[in-house]
């Protein structure tokens, strides 16, 4: 029996020696191991988008059916066809109430419908009259967005179509990329990492060499009608113009020899919210006295007329009022002192204000009237004690 006992006390005292040795075992294991601690996995941060306000009364386009299809808009040329006993083909032009008149159908809204949307509102509207009628929509001209294209561009001959810098129509969804490609392709001196996009008065620089070098779309801006697109040149920088006012940035700027007045504005930040965009002055030395003229952006943004976008000369200022501008007092008034804060020296100033005799349009400036002259007005030496509304 107490052998028995001494043999039962033994193994049990085995067993849990066993135990406690593998319990060691497994601690050792556990605070000797190098293994990492395991942590959630983090995402790297996707790439964000860069951001070009887009105006939906201004795109080109709609996605349908997973698919981009041209928006209609007033002066559109569209292409009628009713396929019936005979074909009917008519062509009609969006008018600015955004209608159009078809067949037996007057007055239907074409403006802001794709053109397989306009198609199934005729065909919906003719079934009242005929059975199962057949309508085919097709856009013969595109007049409704447009956007400008200026800068270092290639002209290259290709007899069927517009090359080089001008006014080209959005025809469904269009990027930076695809409108210079189609305009010919950049010019060897280029700077495609510096290319500027004027939308509503604001100025966007966009690096093209980067989506070209690694395929990043994000700097591809879409464009949308109105948009004015500058491609900058490498042309050495030999003209000193002074931008101020309502801009984002007014300071002094050097331009190449081919610059003009859009190039100034964008290069210095675009206008701002407050800017009166259809009452923007230029001022230069012309035989040997400063004139001042009055430039239209709101018609060159909106209307393409280039005769708003002037050559620009050694030592212009251009002023970007937040008001419409007054009598002569009024414009030496308000830049004055923004020439004083450029330091500029008190000569230079004296020469384009009272000391230089300023002439000046002290009413509306006048879209239609040709650059090269003195816009009507007073045009009289500032200060000289005559009547200022002769």
């Amino acid at each position: 029996m107490a052998l028995r006992r001494i043999m039962s006390h033994l193994i049990h005292t085995s067993r849990m020696s066993r135990g406690w040795c593998w319990l060691w075992v497994a601690t050792v294991i556990g605070c000797g191991s190098t293994a990492p601690p395991v942590t959630d996995v983090v995402q790297a941060p996707a790439p964000q988008e860069r951001e070009f306000p887009m105006d939906p009364a201004r795109r080109s386009f709609t996605e349908r059916l997973g698919f981009p299809e041209y928006i209609i808009g007033v002066g559109d040329v569209l292409e009628l066809t009713l396929r019936d006993l005979s074909l009917t083909r008519e062509e009609v032009t969006v008018r600015p109430d955004g209608n159009v008149s078809f067949s037996l159908l007057e007055n239907v809204s074409a403006g802001g419908r794709t053109p397989t949307e306009l198609d199934e509102a005729l065909t919906t509207a003719l079934a009242q009259f005929l059975r199962s009628p057949k309508i085919d929509v097709r856009v013969t001209e595109y007049n409704s967005k447009m956007v400008s294209l200026l800068g270092a561009i290639s002209v290259t001959e290709r007899s069927s179509s517009q090359m080089g810098q001008g006014r080209y129509p959005l025809k469904g969804k269009t990027t930076l990329l695809d409108l210079i490609l189609n305009a010919g392709g950049a010019t060897p001196d280029a700077q495609l990492d510096n290319v500027t996009l004027v939308r509503d008065g604001s100025s966007y620089k966009i690096d093209l060499q980067k989506v070209l070098r690694t395929g990043d779309p994000r700097e591809n801006a879409v464009l949308q009608g109105g948009d004015i697109v500058i491609v900058q040149g490498a042309s050495l920088r030999s003209k000193k113009v002074i931008v101020l006012g309502e801009v984002a940035n007014p300071s002094v700027y050097m331009f190449p020899e081919d610059a003009r007045v859009i190039e100034a504005l964008s290069q210095a930040g675009g206008l701002t919210d407050d800017a009166v965009r259809n009452d923007i002055r230029l001022i230069r030395v012309e035989d040997g006295e400063p004139r001042m003229y009055g430039i239209n952006f709101e018609r060159l943004a909106t209307r393409g007329d280039y005769r708003q976008n002037v050559p620009l000369r050694n030592d212009d200022i251009i002023f970007v009022p937040r008001s419409f501008l007054g009598d002569v007092n009024d414009v030496i008034t308000r830049i004055e002192p923004l020439l004083t804060v450029l330091l500029l020296p008190a000569s230079y100033r004296d020469l384009y204000t009272t000391g230089g005799g300023l002439r000046v349009d002290t009413g509306e400036p006048d879209s239609g009237i040709d650059f090269t002259r003195t816009l009507p007005g007073t045009a009289k030496p500032a200060g000289n004690g005559d009547d200022e509304n002769e």
